[in-house]
């Protein structure tokens, strides 16, 4: 069995009615992104571009600031859901394939809960920045491993933090783990300038006083900026490609 047949088992397993309805404002994830791109805070208009896709939840729910909504996914099953929400589709193993488009073909990539279950970063990397226009931004949404409850966790318990909701498979077929710096050291050599780490107002959490005790940030600029890596369960990483 290839990954596609399996994510194909995955997606069947998962399916239900209503995906291909209109989306109902049921996906954090989804509802985050569009909420960041309403509020300015991601680039909209000419064309997006959505790896990992899945369902096409996100094309629907910014319809209306976008002229063409991809998804690239891996699994084949979720094309007639995405397709009944106005999206285009590509069936793709990006690991193996690449993203498959011309370069200059997109004005915003965003890959949701997608690059924790890929392989290769790196080379993910250097595709977004291919296929996108000079200007043009990705946004990746992963979980954050360096999360202040995640570490207790593993401090205290002695446990690996579980960072999906998904009991399909081991820790939701995660593959690998990142903090804001992993991010940065992965997109900046493929050509992006690392704009900033958005902040995940829907899960943040204070840090206790033990973190910056041990931690020692000697300014205030270091202490929000540590609050922030700290406080927040999602990385939101937003890089713009050099015009």
């Amino acid at each position: 069995m290839d990954r596609s047949d399996l994510y194909d088992q995955m997606a069947a397993r998962k399916a239900k009615p209503r995906d291909l309805e209109p989306y109902d404002g049921n996906n954090g994830r989804v509802n985050r992104c569009a909420d960041l791109m309403r509020t300015g805070k991601i680039r909209t208009g000419g064309d997006l571009l959505d790896v990992g896709g899945a369902i096409g939840d996100l094309g629907y729910a910014v319809r209306d600031l976008f002229d063409e909504r991809w998804v690239v996914d891996i699994a084949e099953k979720n094309r007639s859901a995405a397709v009944a929400k106005g999206n285009l589709f590509q069936r793709r193993d990006v690991d193996q394939e690449g993203l498959g488009f011309k370069e200059n073909s997109f004005d915003t990539v965003v890959a949701l809960d997608f690059i924790e279950h890929i392989v290769d970063p790196e080379n993910f990397a250097r595709e977004c920045h291919r296929v996108l226009k000079p200007g043009g931004e990705v946004f990746v949404n992963t979980p954050n491993i360096r999360f202040w409850r995640h570490i207790e966790q593993l401090w205290k318990a002695g446990r690996f933090p579980h960072t999906s909701g998904d009991r399909e498979v081991y820790h939701g077929g995660h593959l690998a783990f990142y903090t804001y710096s992993d991010l940065r050291e992965i997109f900046e050599p493929a050509g992006f300038e690392s704009a900033e780490q958005l902040k995940d107002d829907q899960g943040f959490s204070s840090p206790p006083n033990w973190c910056f005790e041990s931690l020692r940030p000697k300014t205030q600029q270091e202490f929000v900026a540590l609050s922030l890596e700290l406080g927040c369960p999602n990385l939101l990483y937003k890089a713009v490609v050099r015009k």
